[in-house]
């Protein structure tokens, strides 16, 4: 069950990427123009076709329940899943895609793992055995209180269960 406060989804909405990739398509649009269908210029126009179609329907989604964090990119990547038992803090936080991650989408920088597709704000969690993701989100804030939420209702799921035990002779 997610959080329903949570947006469904953030896509890449930089205008620059999309005017790296017209402006990369232009002189291969020129070639295929001026030579005909050159075999290796339209293996070219398909690489950024392909490339224009992954960002378009590429599709950052955060979902957050008792259990667990769950952070998947729709598309192109795997999804990954942090147990809300081994969550140990997390906090809104501004940062530089570029500098402290070197861009957008899945990186591994030195500050840890990002997830991003725009903006400069997201949320840094730390695990219990020290890695750090951040997720990049629009509504921060929300997230934060999200995993708040979630971190909340585990420790009453455990504390419950541990009664439980303890009520039960010979454990």
């Amino acid at each position: 069950m997610s959080d329903a406060a949570l947006p469904r989804g953030a896509a890449f909405r930089e205008w620059w990427i999309w005017t790296l990739l017209a402006i990369a398509a232009l002189p291969v649009l020129a070639v295929v123009a001026i030579r005909g269908p050159v075999p290796s210029a339209l293996i070219a126009l398909f690489l950024l076709l392909a490339i224009g179609v992954l960002v378009a329907f590429a599709r950052l989604v955060v979902d957050v329940d008792r259990e667990a964090i769950t952070v998947a990119f729709h598309f192109p990547w795997p999804k990954r899943t942090i147990p809300i038992s081994e969550v140990r803090s997390a906090e809104v936080m501004t940062y530089r895609a570029f500098l402290d991650y070197g861009g957008y989408g899945v990186r591994l920088g030195l500050r840890g793992w990002a997830w991003s597709v725009s903006g400069n704000q997201g949320v840094l969690v730390e695990s219990t055995n020290g890695s750090r993701l951040m997720i990049g989100s629009q509504r921060p804030k929300e997230l934060v209180a999200a995993i708040a939420r979630a971190k909340s209702s585990w420790r009453g799921l455990r504390t419950t269960w541990d009664r439980i035990n303890a009520a039960r002779p010979g454990t």
